[in-house]
């Protein structure tokens, strides 16, 4: 895992999305008609939740210890801030605190969320995830059915099976320069220096 891996709805839909664009590649030309599919999957979803009772299916434990799950349908493993295209979900919508997320860590963000109508209203700051807590390793257990699971947006069914979730390495990362964005622009012709940021 570099980014995220998550089982539940956010997986599901990612795995919908997928598969149709296997089968019609053209449907998948701009950015809106890709958005306009995911929210299709996502509607479909809170509609006939087949993620429901995830909470039963596994057993999820954090440094050795076991998390009991309330009512689930997904749960994100987070090794970086953002998540889903740009949204902060460890954050959530900031009215709570919590401690801060950091890919230097070496903690792993674990997050549940309670269908795709929770993931939407994250997105739009309307909700906060469920925070199940951080960690060094994660391990998740799948006992029974097929789920959806992705890794970094890379989508599958998955059967039985122990998931096992750890830092390996470290990689040194492009950054740009503190006060700066990638909405701003430098006179024409100019380069932006960046910075590296280490172990």
């Amino acid at each position: 895992m570099n980014n995220y891996f998550s089982i539940g709805p956010d997986a599901l839909m990612a795995l919908n999305f997928h598969a149709r664009r296997q089968q019609s590649p053209g449907l998948f030309s701009s950015r809106l008609l890709n958005k306009a599919m995911y929210f299709f999957y996502g509607t479909r979803d809170c509609l006939v939740q087949t993620c429901r009772d995830l909470d039963q299916k596994i057993e999820l434990e954090m440094d050795g210890e076991r998390v009991s799950l309330p009512k689930l349908e997904g749960v994100i493993v987070l090794n970086i801030a953002y998540w889903g295209g740009g949204c902060r979900l460890w954050e959530g919508t900031g009215s709570q605190t919590c401690p801060p997320a950091s890919h230097q860590d070496g903690l792993l963000e674990v997050v549940g969320v309670y269908g795709s109508f929770h993931c939407a209203q994250i997105h739009v700051g309307l909700a906060d995830p469920l925070r199940l807590g951080q960690a060094h390793t994660v391990r998740l257990t799948l006992k029974s059915s097929v789920m959806p699971m992705q890794v970094d947006g890379e989508p599958w069914d998955q059967g039985p099976c122990t998931l096992l979730i750890s830092h390996k390495t470290r990689a040194l990362m492009i950054q740009a320069p503190p006060g700066t964005s990638d909405q701003e622009e430098g006179p024409k012709g100019s380069q932006e220096t960046l910075s590296t940021e280490g172990p």
